[in-house]
Order: C-alpha cells, then sequence, then structure tokens
C-alpha cells in the first residue's frame, strides 16, 4: 500500500508507465467504486469469463449448471464498447513546475496508463491519439497486448506544436471510428469555443465524452518568486513580470476558465475533472470514474 501512496513526483522517476499504471491502479482500488466500463443492451453477443469483481447479475446460470464454469453475458453493447484515451501532446504540456517535479505531459501519460490497465482489465479494447495541431499518433483500439502499445507510444513523443483540437480531434470524428468513450487529457489552454465545436463533433457522432483538466501548481496560483520571465511554450512571445502583483488578477482568470470548462461539458452532458500535476494519480482518477458513474446512473 505505500507504494501506492507514491506522489507524482515520485513516480515521475520510474520510466516504466506499465509499472507506474500498476502502482495509480493500486491506490485506486483502496477506495471502491463502481466501474462505468461497461456496456448494456438487451441483444446477447456472448460470453467471457467470470472475472472476480464482476457484477454477479451477468452471470450464466445455465452454463454454471451444465458445465461449472463461471462465465458472464455479453450484450452487443459491450463487444463494441471501446475507449480512446486524447492525450494532448502540445508544446505547452511540457511544461513542470519545482512544485510537481513532473510535467503536465508526463502526469497525462501516467493517468492514460492506468485508465487503459483498467479498461482491458475489464475485457474492452482501447486505444490512444496523441493530439496537438493535429494527430500527432494513433493507436487503434485493440484488446491483446495493447497496454504495453500505448505505453510505448507515450513514453517516445516529445511535446510540441501547438493546441490544435479542431484538428488534433479531427480523425475521432470520422464514421471510421467506433462510438464509445473518448477521455480527453489535456490543460486545455486555449480558445474554449474551438473545443466546443470539437466537443459538439464528437458527440455527433455518437461518443460519450470525459475531460480531464491538468494544470502545474505554477499555473494554478502564480506562486513564484522575484521578478520572471514568462516565455509562451507556442509562440506566444516573451513577458516579464513581478508574479505577487499579478497573482490576484491571474488566480481570478484561472477561475473563470474553470468555470467556463465546466459550464461547456455541463451543457454537452460530458464529465469533466480537474486535477493538478502535483497530485497523487489516483485521486483524480477515482474522481473521474466516480463521476462517469454518476453520469450512466443518470441516464
Amino acid at each position: 500500500m505505500a507504494a501506492a501512496l507514491l506522489p507524482a513526483s515520485e513516480l515521475a522517476r520510474i520510466h516504466r508507465l506499465e509499472i507506474v499504471a500498476r502502482i495509480i491502479v493500486e491506490g485506486l482500488m483502496a477506495g471502491a467504486h463502481r466501474s462505468p466500463f461497461t456496456g448494456s443492451s438487451i441483444d446477447f453477443a456472448d460470453h467471457r469469463p467470470y472475472v472476480p469483481g464482476d457484477d454477479l447479475r451477468h452471470l450464466d446460470w445455465k452454463v454454471l449448471a451444465r458445465s461449472d464454469r463461471l462465465v458472464l453475458k455479453r450484450y452487443e453493447a459491450e463487444t463494441d464498447l471501446a475507449c480512446v484515451l486524447a492525450v494532448d501532446g502540445s508544446a505547452s504540456m511540457g511544461y513542470g513546475g519545482a512544485r510537481a517535479g513532473i510535467s503536465k505531459y508526463r502526469y497525462a501519460a501516467q493517468l492514460a496508463a492506468a485508465l487503459a490497465w483498467l479498461v482491458l482489465q475489464q475485457q474492452d479494447r482501447v486505444g490512444l491519439t496523441l493530439w496537438s495541431e493535429r494527430a500527432v499518433q494513433e493507436v487503434p483500439a485493440r484488446f491483446q497486448g495493447q497496454l504495453e502499445r500505448l505505453c510505448r507510444a507515450l513514453e517516445a513523443h516529445e511535446p510540441s506544436g501547438r493546441t490544435d483540437a479542431a484538428k488534433g480531434w479531427e480523425r475521432l470524428a470520422a464514421p471510421a471510428t467506433a462510438r464509445g468513450l473518448i477521455i480527453v487529457l489535456s490543460d486545455f489552454l486555449g480558445d474554449l469555443e474551438q473545443f466546443a465545436h470539437a466537443c459538439d463533433r464528437l458527440q455527433a457522432r455518437g461518443h460519450d465524452l470525459a475531460l480531464v483538466w491538468i494544470l502545474d501548481p505554477d499555473e494554478c496560483d502564480l506562486a513564484l518568486p522575484g521578478s520572471c520571465r514568462f516565455q509562451g511554450l507556442e509562440g506566444e512571445g516573451e513577458l516579464i513580470a513581478v508574479p505577487r502583483a499579478l497573482a490576484e488578477a491571474y488566480r481570478q482568470e484561472v477561475e473563470r476558465h474553470r468555470h467556463a470548462l465546466l459550464a461547456l461539458c455541463r451543457r454537452r452532458g460530458a464529465a469533466c475533472i480537474a486535477c493538478r500535476s502535483d497530485e497523487p494519480p489516483h485521486l483524480p482518477l477515482n474522481r473521474l470514474l466516480v463521476e462517469l458513474d454518476r453520469r450512466r446512473r443518470r441516464q
């Protein structure tokens, strides 16, 4: 259990994302939650082996009586359920302050690896889209051997390029992409109208949507000492300023952005959680799963 309580800065020293994913999930399992990664339909498709923790309501008692095997009924929606993790790989995600000890991109990669591990544990398919001003890399949703593929892609990427949700999410909104759950991990430091239009396109294709807003602690409160030189990571130029003089106005702007992002999601019925890159990753992961489950119960 001690491993499960490692802070993000300590997890950053572990280079293999597969290992990080399991550590994060260990921490997550300390708080029980109802899983949102299940399909539902009246059309029976096939069976799958029982896994401890599965809902016993779906157990096929006739098969158990005949062959003494524990299998669950799977329905049409379950066989077609796919989760795509859309990770922001733009230049702004490369920022990592001293307090967090880890970049926003590395933190997003840790969360994505843990989510992939959870989805695959439940016999569902998971895919990955790394995006910035375009889709940098795509790993189609699959099951067998997928965790290694996703972690390899996440580890190989270096944050670069501008944030452009319209072009970065273009392939996700294409008709060829199977309907499913899309989880976007980003700092959402851009025009929210652009993100709103991109969300509308995804939902028009029938996707469920969840947004994970990741900020570095420095970006939350601007608690930096002395006079600082601020450099835009996506070509916005430089600014020299005293953070203390701007801190209150800056915090109000961050809060305004947060409310606008939450309102965007609320109007579209999308799940949304905010987190800081110095949080132990299992905490925002648990908040996300609870929020997804709450939305499913309301449907």
